[in-house]
């Protein structure tokens, strides 16, 4: 803790040194479902040759009943001729909190990350490409806007979906009056789109490129934040928004509740028309089909091979602040999972005893956490899905077996919990992954057997703190937009 505190600290002397002068201050409340759930305060401030552009977002959502408070604070250091100096991340909620610092070079950017461990740093090559940093996205937007162009397009780095260059274009769709903080302006309407992140914005900017609105179908809603004054904006929080019980999906039948049940397939298909697009991974093979749904068949007896590639991908075994299999506390749970076994104990074997020990370490089990990392698990055992799922893979890391992360959903009976379906529903889950004798295999830690077929894996991830936000990304277009047929159970 204290090398923690002396590590938060230090970031924030190297990034209050300078004498900042603020040149936009703007606030917006933020809805969900058109039900107030916090506010977004967005400055740009200067001081000699640099910009810093900060972002802070609160909001209070309910999962099952217990309210999540998070704060999400972005920061972006550039020189006002677009060179990218730093970015400083911090995300807070429950009372875990996890922080980025991103430092650039001509040619590499250097980043550490931190989220109850100890501080991961790692270095990348500075991203290829003729990429925009916050800055000049402004002014280049704000220029076409002028110009009159119905199309807007440009790449640039979000720190938020890790160091990986995004195109973003941007379609207008109309053009009107709208009031705005009490005086009537002109108002221009665009669709923003990423290649990132399978979702759909509606955007909204005055005359000047101010940015009046932003809306955004989160899957559990519609999210909103609308320009107002401060005052408006930190108004107490009303009803607020069920983040679980809305992303829920009823499924056409119910699934049997059998642990005997070793193979299943279902069809995957979007409201809105959209192609659905799952990985063929673990037990899962995902195949798509012409009219853009997707069949899915859960086979406990086939699991899928690893490619050459991944066999080798060293990301599977790496040291992350979400995963730190060279965290003390973590090689002591590791090896305790094993006792009992056998020296000459099958890979398989040490796998499932770990996914039972964390089964069984994690005696508080409910939402109240929002992702802690492996390492604050492995110091407080407490949380869901997400909690078992990290910390299971930590363990697997320690001892030597290449793991990752799988983000999904999975089948509740209503035999088991009635949310008033009664078909039972698929609600977000995650899980993990094992690397045993060149296949892939789930293991899900908030069971008491190791997996069964009622799990549909949307993504992987490498659980890497500076991209496991892009990695949750497929999952938001998925959930509440989606209808499952189940087609076959057993052979």
């Amino acid at each position: 803790m204290i090398r923690k505190a002396l590590f938060f600290v230090l970031l924030l002397a190297s990034i209050s040194a300078a004498d900042w002068q603020i040149v936009e201050d703007d606030w917006y409340g933020l809805t969900i479902s058109d039900a107030k759930s916090g506010w977004l305060h967005i400055t740009l401030e200067e001081e000699g040759n640099l910009y810093r552009s900060t972002s802070t977002q609160q909001l209070e959502l309910s999962r099952g009943g217990v309210l999540i408070e998070i704060e999400v604070v972005n920061e972006f250091i550039e020189t006002k001729d677009g060179k990218p100096v730093s970015v400083h991340t911090v995300q807070a909620a429950m009372g875990q909190v996890s922080e980025s610092t991103w430092k650039f070079t001509d040619t590499e950017i250097e980043m550490t990350s931190v989220a109850g461990g100890a501080p991961v740093t790692n270095k990348m090559p500075l991203p290829k490409g003729d990429w925009m940093t916050p800055q000049v996205v402004d002014r280049y937007f704000k220029e076409q806007l002028i110009k009159g162009v119905s199309t807007i397009a440009y790449q640039t780095l979000s720190p938020e979906l890790g160091p990986t260059v995004i195109t973003v274009v941007l379609t207008k769709l109309s053009e009107g009056d709208r009031v705005v903080m009490g005086e009537t302006k002109k108002v221009s309407t665009w669709k923003t789109e990423n290649d990132a992140m399978p979702i759909t914005g509606i955007d909204s900017y005055d005359s000047t490129g101010k940015k009046i609105e932003t809306a955004m179908n989160a899957g559990f809603g519609e999210m909103k934040n609308i320009l107002m004054s401060k005052q408006s904006a930190q108004s107490p929080v009303g009803e607020v928004p069920e983040l679980m019980v809305t992303m829920f999906i009823e499924p056409d039948q119910k699934i049997p509740n059998d642990g005997s049940v070793r193979k299943i397939e279902m069809i995957a298909k979007s409201k809105d028309g959209r192609s659905v697009v799952f990985p063929t991974s673990g037990y899962q093979t995902a195949t798509a089909n012409k009219d853009g749904s997707c069949t899915v068949v859960l086979d406990l007896d086939q699991p899928q091979v690893a490619t050459a590639e991944e066999m080798s991908d060293p990301q599977y075994l790496a040291k992350t602040a979400l995963c730190d299999g060279t965290d003390a506390a973590i090689i002591t749970l590791a090896k305790q999972a094993v006792k009992n076994l056998p020296a000459n104990a099958s890979t398989f074997d040490r796998a499932e005893a770990m996914r039972a020990f964390v089964y069984q370490f994690i005696t508080n089990k409910g939402f109240g956490n929002a992702f802690a990392s492996a390492s604050q698990v492995a110091r407080d055992p407490s949380g869901d899905c997400s909690e078992h799922g990290v910390l299971l893979c930590g363990l697997l890391r320690a001892s030597g077996i290449p793991s990752r992360g799988v983000m999904g959903v999975v089948y509740v009976s209503p035999d088991l919990a009635n949310f008033g379906k009664a078909n039972g529903v698929f609600g977000w889950h995650f899980w993990s992954q094992a690397l045993v004798d060149g296949k892939w295999m789930d293991f899900d830690a908030t069971l008491s057997k190791q997996f069964n077929v009622g799990h549909i894996a949307s993504t992987t991830s490498s659980l890497k703190a500076e991209s496991v936000n892009a990695d949750m990304a497929g999952i938001m277009a998925f959930i509440g937009n989606t209808e499952i047929e189940v087609v076959k159970t057993g052979n």
